[in-house]
C-alpha cells in the first residue's frame, strides 16, 4: 500500500491546530451561541460574498487580458464562485488549479501560464491583506513585537513583489537549464537527466510568462484596485456575521482580524480550511475579550454560509459545463 506523505503530514497539522481550538471549549455555551445567530444575516451575507467573487473575477478579467480579449464577465463570476467552493472542500488550493485548467482548456492558453497568473493574483493578495494589517496593527494593536512582525511580513512581502517582477523582466531560466545540461554530459543517465531539466524549463517558462501583466502598468493598477475590493467585502461578510451574533464592533477591527486571519490561513492544512482558520478567528477576537466559544461559533456559522453557498453554484457550474470531481482531481495528478 503506497503511503501519502504529503497527506499524514496535512492531516496531522490539521489535527494539531483542531486541538489547539476545541480545548477548553463549553461545549454547551458554543450550543447557545450556535442558537443566538440571526438567520436574516445568511442571505445579506451570501450577496456580500456574491460581490467578493465578482471583484476576484473583475481583477482575474485584468490579469488574463493580455491572452484573452474577449471573455465573458459573468462566466469569470461563476468560475470564481467555483473556485472558492473546490478550494473550501478539496486540498491543495484544487479551486485555483480548475479555474486555470477550465480557462485555459475553453480558450486555447496554456493552462501552466494561467496558473501563473492566478499565482500573481496572490501576490497582489497578499500585499493588499498586508497593507490592511498595518492599518490594523496601527490602529487597535500597536505594540512593538506587533511591529516588528508587521516590518518582518512587510520585508518577505516587498521581496516576493521583486522576485515576481525581476523574475518576469529577467528571465534566466533557459540560460540557467542551458547550462546544467551542459555540464551534465559527463552524469550517467544524462538523457533522461536532459529531458528532465527541458520539462523543468518550459514549466517554468510559462509560469512566469502567466506575469505577463507587469507589462501593462494601467491594467496592473486596475486589478490591484480590483484586490482591494475582493478585501473590503471580505471584510463586510465578517462584520455581517458579527452582527448577526448580535456584537457591535468597529469596522475597522475587522479589518485587523480578517487580514490576521488571511495571513494565517496560508499555513496547509486538509479541506475546508480545517485548523488554522478557526485558531486565527479564536486568538484575534482574544485581544478584544470575545469569549471562545462566541468566536468559534461565528466562525464555524461563517464558514458554514460560504460553503453551502460556493459549492451550491460550483453544482450548477460544474454540471452545466460537464465537469466531474473527478476530472479535477485528476488536473491535481
Amino acid at each position: 500500500m503506497k503511503i501519502n506523505i504529503k497527506k499524514i503530514l496535512l492531516l496531522t497539522i490539521t489535527f494539531i491546530f483542531l486541538y489547539c481550538v476545541f480545548v477548553n471549549i463549553n461545549l454547551t455555551d458554543l450550543i447557545k451561541n450556535f442558537k443566538n445567530f440571526n438567520l436574516k444575516y445568511a442571505l445579506l451575507l451570501m450577496c456580500s460574498i456574491f460581490i467578493s467573487l465578482s471583484f476576484r473575477a473583475l481583477s482575474y478579467k485584468f490579469l488574463i487580458s493580455k491572452s484573452i480579449e474577449k471573455v465573458s464577465f459573468i462566466e469569470l463570476i461563476l468560475l470564481c464562485i467555483t473556485g472558492a467552493g473546490l478550494n473550501i472542500v478539496m486540498p491543495a488550493r484544487a479551486g485555483d488549479f480548475f479555474r486555470a485548467y477550465f480557462t485555459g482548456y475553453k480558450y486555447n492558453v496554456s493552462k501552466v501560464k494561467l496558473l501563473g497568473t492566478i499565482l500573481f493574483e496572490r501576490v497582489l493578495d497578499v500585499v493588499v491583506i498586508f497593507i490592511f494589517l498595518c492599518f490594523g496593527i496601527l490602529k487597535y494593536h500597536n505594540s512593538v513585537l506587533a511591529r516588528y512582525l508587521c516590518l518582518f511580513s512587510g520585508v518577505v512581502i516587498l521581496a516576493g513583489l521583486l522576485f515576481s517582477i525581476v523574475t518576469y523582466k529577467f528571465n534566466q531560466t533557459n540560460k540557467i537549464c542551458n547550462y546544467i545540461i551542459l555540464k551534465s554530459d559527463f552524469l550517467p543517465f544524462k538523457e533522461l537527466i536532459k529531458k528532465g531539466i527541458n520539462l523543468g524549463k518550459d514549466f517554468c517558462n510559462s509560469l512566469f510568462n502567466g506575469f505577463e501583466i507587469i507589462d501593462s502598468p494601467k491594467k496592473l493598477i486596475y486589478a490591484l484596485f480590483s484586490s482591494v475590493g475582493i478585501w473590503i467585502f471580505e471584510c463586510i461578510n465578517f462584520l455581517i456575521v458579527v452582527y448577526g451574533f448580535g456584537y457591535h464592533i468597529h469596522w475597522s477591527v475587522v479589518i485587523f482580524i480578517v487580514s490576521f486571519v488571511a495571513l494565517a490561513c496560508m499555513i496547509p492544512s486538509a479541506s475546508i480550511f480545517i485548523g488554522p482558520y478557526q485558531l486565527a478567528i479564536i486568538s484575534a477576537f482574544k485581544i478584544y475579550n470575545i469569549p471562545k466559544e462566541s468566536a468559534l461559533a461565528m466562525a464555524l456559522t461563517d464558514q458554514s454560509i460560504v460553503t453551502i453557498f460556493t459549492l451550491l453554484v460550483a453544482v450548477i457550474f460544474l454540471i452545466k459545463n460537464n465537469v466531474s470531481f473527478v476530472e479535477i482531481k485528476k488536473t491535481l495528478n
